[in-house]
């Protein structure tokens, strides 16, 4: 019996060791994985506040993309709408509210701003200017 009490108290750390490393394993295989996030068009974060304008209506947003995978959008200082954002692959842009995926594929133009056109109806357009970052947040 002596002789097993040194092997057990060698092969005890190890299974514990090993036990720990099991978890580990299964805790990795729980987490999923962060998808990649792109920048935007102008190279910059995919983050920030920006202006977004449609040519067309005339109508201005302020979209305020934030870290954490959602994004407000406000009008004449309301909110008038949230809800998440991806970056699938670089040059587009998702945006899923209440249950509604919308894709935009951007290209950066000569000015600075970007053109953001709409993956299913090209003929939605809107014109991007990225915001400077202020320390007050607009109205809600």
């Amino acid at each position: 019996m002596r002789a097993a009490l040194p092997f057990l108290a060698l092969a005890f750390p190890a299974l514990a060791l090993a036990a720990c490393s099991e978890d580990r394993r299964e805790e990795a295989a729980e987490t999923p994985a962060r998808a990649a996030v792109y920048p935007a068009a102008d190279g910059g974060a995919a983050t920030g506040r920006f202006e977004i304008s449609s040519a067309d209506s005339g109508a201005v947003i302020v979209q305020e993309v934030l870290p954490d995978g959602s994004y407000r959008n406000l009008m004449d200082g309301n909110l008038v709408e949230i809800g998440t954002w991806a970056t699938p692959e670089p040059g587009v842009f998702c945006t899923t509210s209440n249950g509604r995926t919308s894709c935009d594929e951007e290209s950066l133009a000569p000015d600075g701003t970007w053109i953001s056109v709409n993956v299913e109806d090209p003929a939605v357009r809107w014109i991007i200017r990225r915001l400077e970052e202020t320390s007050e947040p607009p109205a809600a």
